[in-house]
């Protein structure tokens, strides 16, 4: 029997700290990431590797979080996006950008529950 093959994460964060832990814990749960430091950077993967799901954080120098889900949702309308916050959400601001807020801190059950989500709706 042939194994699927595991999904394919973007991961967005300017810190490359948060970053590195970040796509750590997704691989220890067996899906492939895709890492960039910048909305710039990951606009550049996007367009050149499959993507299954974006996790993005909000604050990024240049262009943040939900600009950046907003480009890659024009260009991918069915990509799941999930933005990760030290903020409790923005009201209005993620409509039609975002299928989760995640608030950072503590929130790694959370997140690894939303991808499961959203990679088998």
């Amino acid at each position: 029997m042939m194994n699927p093959k595991p999904a394919t994460i973007l991961c967005v964060d300017d810190e490359p700290a948060a970053l590195g832990i970040r796509t750590l814990l997704l691989e220890a749960e067996g899906y492939r990431t895709v890492a960039a430091e910048s909305g710039r950077e990951a606009l550049e993967r996007f367009q050149s590797t499959a993507v299954d799901l974006a996790i993005i954080d909000y604050w990024m120098g240049g262009m943040n979080g939900v600009a950046l889900a907003g480009e890659l949702k024009r260009l991918a309308p069915e990509l799941p996006i999930i933005i990760l916050s030290g903020y409790a959400e923005l009201p209005n601001e993620t409509l039609g950008v975002a299928e989760v807020w995640i608030k950072k801190g503590g929130y790694t059950h959370d997140l690894l529950k939303k991808v499961k989500e959203l990679l088998h709706k």
